[in-house]
Parts: C-alpha cells; sequence; structure tokens
C-alpha cells in the first residue's frame, strides 16, 4: 500500500509543480495589460473615410474629409478629443459658399476641453481670397482666442515674395493678419518713390 501511495502521490505532484511552473513562467506587466485593456484608452467613436460638413444658418462654412477619425471621451489623464491619425483636408466656405481657404495636415487633434486644434507633418493652408499660402510642419488654433499659430519653422508665400519664420508666426484665425517671428525672405518692392 505504501508502494501505491508513493506512485499516486508522484502522479499528483509532478503534474502539479510542472503546472506550477509553466504558470509563473509566463510573464507579464500587469501596468500593461491594463493600459492596453483599459476602456479610457479605446475611442468612444471610430469612423473610416468621413466627410463632415459644418454649417451656420444652412449655408455650409467647412468641410472636413479624412481617412480615419478616432473620438476619445474625457478620462482622469486625457481631456475628450477627436483624433485624425492619418491626417485631413478641411474646405472654408464663404458667405457665397466658395471656397475661401483650405488646410491639409498628415495629422491632426482637437481638445475639445482645451477648444485647441493641432496639426501637425507637411500642414499647408491655402488662401484663395488673399492668394497666400502657409507651410509648416506644426499649427495650432485657438478657438477662443481666434488665433492660428507655430512656434517652429514656417514658409509663407505672398504675392510679394516668400519669407520663412525661423521660430513660426502668429495670425487672426482667417490668416489675413500675420506676424512672422524671426523673418527673412524675399519681397517684390514696386519703385514709386519720385526725385
Amino acid at each position: 500500500m505504501d508502494d501505491c501511495h508513493r506512485l499516486y502521490s508522484k502522479s499528483i505532484i509532478i503534474p502539479v509543480i510542472l503546472g506550477l511552473a509553466v504558470l509563473f513562467s509566463c510573464e507579464n506587466d500587469i501596468a500593461k495589460v491594463r493600459e492596453l485593456t483599459h476602456v479610457e484608452t479605446l475611442p468612444a467613436v471610430s469612423a473610416i473615410d468621413i466627410v463632415t460638413i459644418y454649417s451656420d444658418s444652412a449655408v455650409v462654412r467647412l468641410k472636413i474629409t479624412a481617412p480615419e477619425l478616432l473620438e476619445f471621451a474625457e478620462s482622469e489623464d486625457q481631456s475628450p478629443r477627436i483624433e485624425f491619425p492619418k491626417g485631413l483636408k478641411a474646405v472654408f466656405y464663404n458667405k457665397g459658399q466658395e471656397e475661401e481657404s483650405t488646410l491639409e495636415a498628415e495629422y491632426a487633434i482637437y481638445d475639445k476641453k482645451e477648444k485647441v486644434f493641432r496639426a501637425r507633418n507637411n500642414v499647408i493652408v491655402k488662401n484663395f481670397a488673399k492668394k497666400q499660402e502657409l507651410y509648416a510642419e506644426y499649427l495650432l488654433w485657438n478657438e477662443e482666442e481666434k488665433t492660428i499659430s507655430s512656434d517652429r519653422f514656417v514658409k509663407i508665400v505672398t504675392e510679394d515674395g516668400i519669407n520663412y519664420g525661423e521660430d513660426g508666426f502668429i495670425s487672426d484665425e482667417n490668416f489675413t493678419n500675420f506676424r512672422i517671428l524671426n523673418s527673412r525672405g524675399t519681397l517684390e518692392v514696386e519703385d514709386d518713390f519720385e526725385r
């Protein structure tokens, strides 16, 4: 009976030890697992090939197209936000329904709480009425202050020439009045001076 009991004990103990070894040999960082599966890190809304039209008094003012949109709810450490991870194109219309300006970027995010829009990577803004173009790697639009700006290198092309802002620029939100920071460039000047 002793031999039978020893054999029975070995047949139970060996699988239990192997099972525990396998169980404890797998190592996962619990914080990483929680982060990946945490509901707050997942978007509340996810859409592909979106077209969004904003209107004011039945007049289209803005049309946004993007390959992907992710909308995140507010969480402990994040403001509610709308992210365009694959970029976007925004077309702004005047009251006559004509294209007034466009904005394109390879990545953009809108912080709904701060009311701040950030675009980066190949940012291009064109104002057709003023015949101006802005090229930047980063652009910030502050909705409440009604300003657009950048603290990084920008290139602004106007009918009068090309301006470079080594330290960025600041402008009203319509890109009609702007100030270039630490500027350099070439401008065409008419010689109207009479002697």
